[in-house]
């Protein structure tokens, strides 16, 4: 579907790029369907997405975000101006400058921790218009702190240094399916682009962020997806670190996808969206 390009202006002044697509006509979108809103992992961007969101937006209006300093987003030249609860502030200004009355979030990785916050948020304040009509959290970040060994964490603030270190990461860490074939070139461009402390955030401190405490409060129906390859959120961490904190969370494993299953498998991702969104 056509997609169009918005610069929303935060009261922060940080700039967020927002990516738009509708379905191409009225009668193609279902009635009172929410907009579904997609949120990339670090080192990505809306283009994380690109493969996805098209198969979704035929039915239902979509906006994909570039977090703030990555892809087309301006961000704070500040060290600290890159948690997970100023990335979740984010969201919220963009649902709101957008004027969305109904979402349900999706989150990859550390979108996915930023949704979970935004989606805890939303469940609790009597301010917001915007009504949680549900929670998809792919190959998910938990929401409890994660401190990596000091060697380990080194390597992961200079993943994105150069091209060569970027495509590594993306084909032999965080895919499952382009070690033969290509990566899509958005990928490694992506990687690089983001801002140095954008970069930092992740390994530096917002993994180690927990943002747990305010769960109880979910209560929209949550799907999380993991993958059979996934290195970096294995099927076990997932299920005892994000699935058991939803009730009647649901569960799907998307077979010989790796952590980002928006590239390696796009089409199982929407199908698996899709019929989620058909039940809420």
């Amino acid at each position: 579907m056509p997609s169009t390009l918005k610069l929303i202006t935060l009261e922060s002044g940080v700039k967020i790029n927002a990516v738009l697509s509708h379905p191409p006509t009225s009668s193609s979108r279902q009635p009172g369907s929410p907009t579904v809103m997609f949120l990339h992992f670090w080192g990505g961007s809306a283009n994380t997405w690109s493969l996805v969101t098209p198969l979704v937006s035929e039915t239902y209006p979509t906006v994909a975000l570039d977090f703030r300093g990555w892809g087309l987003s301006t961000g704070p030249d500040e060290r600290d101006a890159y948690s997970i609860a100023s990335l979740a502030d984010d969201v919220e200004g963009v649902i709101a400058a957008l004027e969305l009355d109904a979402v349900v979030l999706v989150g990859l990785s550390m979108g996915a921790k930023v949704a979970q916050l935004v989606a805890a948020r939303m469940s609790v304040s009597s301010e917001r218009t915007a009504v949680l009509r549900g929670l998809v959290l792919v190959s998910p970040a938990p929401p409890t702190p994660l401190t990596l060994p000091p060697d380990m964490r080194e390597q992961q603030l200079h993943a994105y240094d150069n091209e060569q270190s970027a495509a590594f990461v993306a084909s032999n860490v965080l895919t499952a399916s382009f070690k033969s074939r290509g990566l899509p070139e958005f990928v490694v461009g992506d990687m690089l682009r983001g801002n140095k402390w954008a970069k930092e955030a992740w390994p530096a401190y917002a993994m180690a962020e927990d943002i747990s405490g305010a769960f109880g409060s979910i209560t929209a129906p949550v799907l999380v997806l993991a993958a059979t390859k996934d290195v970096v959120e294995p099927l076990g961490r997932v299920q005892a670190e994000v699935c058991s904190r939803f009730w009647g969370a649901r569960l799907e494993v998307i077979p010989g996808s790796g952590h980002l299953s928006p590239l390696d498998a796009p089409e199982a991702v929407a199908d698996h969206l899709l019929r989620f969104l058909r039940q809420v």
